[in-house]
């Protein structure tokens, strides 16, 4: 049966309204500086320290505090974007260990390729967590020592080649979670794709080994492998965001009491990423009060309605000649907000969006 006309027609309307939104979404996708829409299994984690940035600025935004964007207060450093890069490196197992206390061997790595290219790297943060802390069962000091790998495993070769030792470091026992200043040897990796082989973690028990407490050194090494969990935390900066003429983050401005509704003033307007189907990689927020700009800007009250002097130019220029377009009604203040999302790599990234909410309106 051939679809009467209505139909057809309403068929036709759909599908354009469809391709149109995939076209917005798109285009707004890209905005967020993601190459396509994300789809992780599931969610990761949020590191702590990500979790606490954003609802501080969650806090201050509500309370309408001025705040840099561009500065990340808790780690003292500039930037607008954060990253915690997943370790995707693999346990190494030699049949001759390279000391006769060597507890682990891990080769850790770390892709980079998500950070754009203009994008400037202020902080690179190696996290080790090797496991919960107990004073219950002390066990041997270990000793940690970390190097760039020169020569990956390869062909004939199922053993990586590490370089010089940079890091060589006792860990007392309880061990807990420690950090490494990684930043130069990021900033080499991201200007040098092809030297990013990863890392040459080796983990030693220190002292001299009694035989009669080997089993219980065994079970510290494999409770250790079942522990150990990498990340490196990426801070880095966006020049086109936060260079020399970047704003500061402004503080909400209540919206004014509009003598009359039809008058240029702010409306109320919430996104939900629910509706747009972005929950499933955005963790936080649900959604944001974005506010939209609507009114009328009639000349004799253009003055009163937060406008520039062009407007108001331009709103007298139109008395004498009706050809002139009025001025129309627009944002004139504008604060960003902060999002918890995850990308295609599993990453926990945490941005700031400048210009995302309407604070106030004038006719320009």
């Amino acid at each position: 049966m051939i679809p009467s006309l209505p139909v057809l027609a309403l068929g036709l309307l759909i599908l354009a309204w469809g391709q149109t939104f995939q076209f917005q979404d798109s285009v707004f996708i890209q905005f967020l500086g993601l190459d396509k829409v994300p789809s992780p299994q599931k969610f990761q984690p949020v590191p702590y320290i990500m979790r606490k940035i954003f609802q501080y600025r969650e806090a201050a935004a509500a309370a309408g505090e001025s705040q840099d964007s561009c500065y990340v207060k808790d780690l003292g450093v500039r930037g607008n974007v954060l990253r915690l890069l997943p370790d995707q490196g693999v346990f190494l197992y030699s049949k001759q260990p390279s000391q006769a206390s060597c507890c682990l061997e891990k080769l850790l790595y770390f892709n980079l390729s998500t950070t754009k290219d203009k994008e400037q790297l202020t902080m690179a943060q190696l996290g080790l967590d090797l496991g919960p802390s107990t004073y219950y069962n002390p066990g041997p000091d270990l000793e940690l020592a970390l190097s760039l790998v020169r020569e990956p495993p390869g062909w004939g070769r199922s053993f990586p080649k590490p370089g010089k030792v940079f890091v060589l470091q006792t860990v007392p026992w309880p061990q807990g979670v420690l950090h490494f200043n990684l930043l130069h040897v990021a900033k080499d990796w991201n200007d040098n794709p092809q030297k990013n082989s990863g890392l040459f973690l080796e983990i030693r028990v220190k002292g001299d080994r009694d035989p009669g407490v080997d089993s219980q050194l065994k079970d510290t090494c494999a409770r250790l492998r079942r522990s150990l969990h990498a990340s490196l935390l990426l801070v880095t900066l966006s020049p086109e965001q936060c260079g020399p003429s970047s704003r500061k983050r402004r503080a909400a401005i209540p919206a004014p009491q509009a003598p009359c509704k039809n008058l240029c003033h702010r409306h109320q307007l919430f996104i939900s990423f629910q509706d747009l189907g972005w929950h499933k990689w955005i963790i936080a927020p649900r959604g944001f009060m974005a506010n939209y700009c609507h009114g009328e800007c009639p000349f004799s009250l253009t003055t009163s309605l937060n406008s520039s002097n062009y407007a108001f130019m331009q709103a007298l220029m139109q008395a004498v000649d009706p050809e002139i377009p009025q001025a129309v009604c627009i944002p004139i203040k504008l604060s960003p907000i902060s999002m918890l999302y995850q990308d295609n790599n599993d990453n926990v990234i945490l941005r700031h969006y400048e210009d995302m909410v309407v604070d106030e309106c004038g006719c320009g």
